[in-house]
């Protein structure tokens, strides 16, 4: 492992443990999911019910499983993130039989423009610090990684 103590104006010192790719991962995932917390927080929302919205809005009477198995998140994460939205009047779920489905409701419909800019907002702040084509490099080379580690699990 080569470590730096070389401190250049407004960049973290490399640690011991910069060459772990375990390490670097949750670094990289704390300073994203911060920008995004930012960019979302502005309308009471995280990126995370952002990305539950969006995939209502786009099809409505989505079930939770569908919505687990596009978003990578449990059905136990699913359900709350359904809550919390229900809860600001965002989405709505119906019963058909078994299945429950999850539908936008007007004000959740309406957010969508917000979202967009949020996420174009996102994407500048990313590209202005590591550069566009690293993003998108860097983009295919983490959801590659995620497909192959999560096939053994």
């Amino acid at each position: 492992m080569n470590v730096t103590n070389e401190v250049v104006e407004g960049e973290k010192t490399e640690t011991r443990f910069s060459a772990c790719l375990l390490f670097s991962a949750n670094a990289l995932a704390r300073a994203i999911t911060a920008i995004g917390d930012e960019e979302f927080g502005k309308f009471g929302m995280c990126y995370s019910h952002a990305y539950l919205l969006c995939e209502v809005v786009g099809q409505p009477g989505i079930t939770p499983s569908q919505l687990s198995e596009t978003l990578y998140l449990t059905p136990s994460t699913i359900t709350r993130l359904v809550e919390k939205l229900e809860q600001k009047q965002l989405v709505r779920r119906e019963s058909e039989g078994k299945k429950t489905l999850i539908y936008p409701t007007t004000e959740g419909e309406a957010l969508q423009p917000a979202i967009s800019q949020a996420w174009d907002k996102v994407g500048e702040r990313y590209s202005k610090a590591i550069g566009e084509t690293n993003v998108c490099q860097l983009t295919q080379q983490v959801f590659k990684a995620t497909q192959a580690l999560g096939e053994g699990l």
